[in-house]
């Protein structure tokens, strides 16, 4: 995801509502838990042993380790993918899918304690996007009507201090890619070949004009600007990627040739674009004010990732099984493994 800002195809997840408590001193199922809570500044959810397990991700020692081990209920959806997400003010919530029409769980990640603090909330197979001061919960599939009695996808926007919601909004069709900025209470949703901006604080939704030809593939929201990201035409290079970006007042495109692109993230003014180009992956770094490259790396044997986040160690590429960090002003890579099958980032 993200920050997120997200990122990728809308995982659809939701909130919990169990008050369950473990701890991370032991190993359930079999896994075995590490002690890297300080290192770790990043944290996924991966499927270990058969169990969902919140790792944690050092990337100044290239590292990952299982910390905690999620409650495992009977009623588990594992057709659906669960979720973490960083809020605002630090908080990193963990949902978990449940069957039927129940809702899903939600549990609040103890830094200090090392523990999972159970949540209660009664929404279902909704995706977290924090804003600000303000948090939306998507429901991926149309779940609603519009005022024209088409179908919509809802939209709650919720109060991260008591979980209150605030106000709904309905977008037109089915969301596939939602994307949010925590320094903006402004989120970017695609769908249906449309986009949208919606404000949380208003609840004024915008459409966003596509240009004619291009095929969206992700979608940024860096302060609440979206940023649609997609392929347009055949590449004169094959094997390279190229990325063409226009800036206007409502949005940003990026076309992109040479390339699918499997991730993208926004850190401070520039875009990270994953692209995959036959069996390897190239990762640009674009500006997103004047679109020009700033930087390139080559992931070799990377035919298809599932994210990439920038940080103060270089760049992460996050496959299945493993994750690489890439240092931009080199290229050089690192790659190590985790400790199981990723789930969501």
């Amino acid at each position: 995801m993200a920050r997120f800002t997200t990122r990728h195809p809308l995982f659809l997840s939701a909130l919990a509502a169990t008050a369950v408590l473990t701890t991370a001193c032991s190993g359930p199922g079999g896994v075995d838990l590490g002690k890297d809570w300080k290192g770790s500044t990043t944290f996924v959810l991966a499927k270990v042993d058969g169990l969902v397990t919140v790792v944690g991700i050092n990337p100044d020692k290239a590292h990952a380790e299982s910390l905690a081990v999620v409650p495992q209920q009977a009623d588990d959806d594992d057709s659906v993918s669960p979720q973490i997400v960083e809020l605002a003010d630090g908080r990193r919530l963990l949902t978990v899918p449940r069957k039927g029409n129940k809702p899903d769980r939600r549990y609040e990640l103890d830094r200090t304690d090392h523990v999972l603090d159970g949540m209660k909330a009664d929404e279902r197979l909704r995706r977290i996007l924090p804003g600000k001061t303000l948090v939306a919960e998507v429901a991926g599939l149309p779940d609603t009507k519009s005022a024209q009695d088409t179908t919509a996808s809802s939209v709650l926007v919720k109060n991260p201090a008591n979980w209150t919601t605030e106000r709904e909004l309905k977008i037109p069709g089915t969301i596939g890619l939602a994307a949010s900025d925590p320094a903006a209470d402004r989120i970017c949703l695609a769908g249906d070949t449309k986009v949208f901006a919606a404000d949380l604080t208003t609840g004024k939704v915008a459409p966003v004009a596509v240009p004619s030809g291009l095929d969206v593939q992700n979608l940024a929201c860096p302060g609440g600007h979206p940023v649609i990201v997609g392929a347009s035409g055949t590449s004169d290079s094959p094997g390279t990627v190229k990325a063409t970006l226009k800036r206007t007042d409502a949005a940003t495109t990026v076309s992109v040739t040479g390339g699918r692109v499997d991730a993208v993230a926004t850190t401070g003014s520039s875009l990270l674009l994953a692209a995959a180009t036959g069996d390897d992956t190239e990762i640009v770094e674009l500006d997103t004010t004047t679109g020009k490259e700033l930087h390139r790396a080559r992931v070799k044997g990377v035919a298809a990732s599932l994210d990439v986040t920038a940080g103060s160690a270089g760049w992460l590429l996050y496959t299945e099984k493993s994750v690489t960090r890439v240092d931009p002003a080199t290229g050089r890579t690192k790659t190590f493994d985790l400790p199981g099958t990723l789930l969501d980032s």
